[in-house]
């Protein structure tokens, strides 16, 4: 007897790659609690992390602050001053658009809760942006989220806002003020 797995091989093989996400990226993003998946994402010992306060102690014109997440998210608000950066640019593509604006400074990346922003980070050697002129490269530690939670300012169209885009409903509940969620 044959079965739907049997009959249509495509399909099987979506299903176990679906399954093996389950078990490799669910682990990281399962977490109900925002500190959980900061310390997971830190356990990568190629990223250096900075939280918030600190980066408020860095000069704004020594710093250039990426910001890792899709169009809409970075719509509703972002840190201001910072650049929207595509969470699927290459190394290549990302050094030649923004390698000019990199010389002697401090180059920070952040999305949502720090995975994308991490992935980011992780795509770019430590070599490319010391050829660039990068003074240190660190990921936001616990993103937007955790910025928004700890009361720190965002933007939208240059004035400031309290709301935050979600990203999804899933990831929204590690967003403490709940009306200030926005999808647009």
């Amino acid at each position: 007897m044959k079965t739907f797995f049997t009959k249509k091989p495509f399909y099987s093989l979506i299903g176990l790659l679906g399954l093996l996400s389950a078990f490799i990226i669910t682990p990281v993003i399962a977490s109900s609690d925002l500190n959980e998946i900061i310390e997971d994402l830190k356990k990568d010992p190629d990223i250096q992390h900075i939280n918030n306060a600190d980066l408020e102690k860095i000069p704004s014109d020594d710093v250039v602050i990426f910001d890792v997440r899709k169009d809409i998210e970075y719509k509703v608000s972002h840190i201001p001053y910072a650049i929207h950066l595509n969470p699927r640019t290459s190394a290549n593509d990302f050094l030649k658009q923004h390698g000019d604006k990199l010389e002697g400074k401090v180059a920070v990346f952040y999305c949502s809760v720090g995975q994308r922003s991490t992935g980011m980070l992780s795509r770019l050697s430590e070599e490319d942006l010391k050829k660039a002129g990068v003074t240190q490269a660190y990921n936001l530690e616990g993103g937007a989220f955790k910025r928004h939670n700890d009361g720190f300012g965002f933007v939208k169209n240059g004035k400031s806002t309290k709301n935050i885009h979600p990203y999804n409903a899933y990831y929204g509940r590690l967003v403490d003020n709940k009306e200030a969620i926005k999808y647009k």
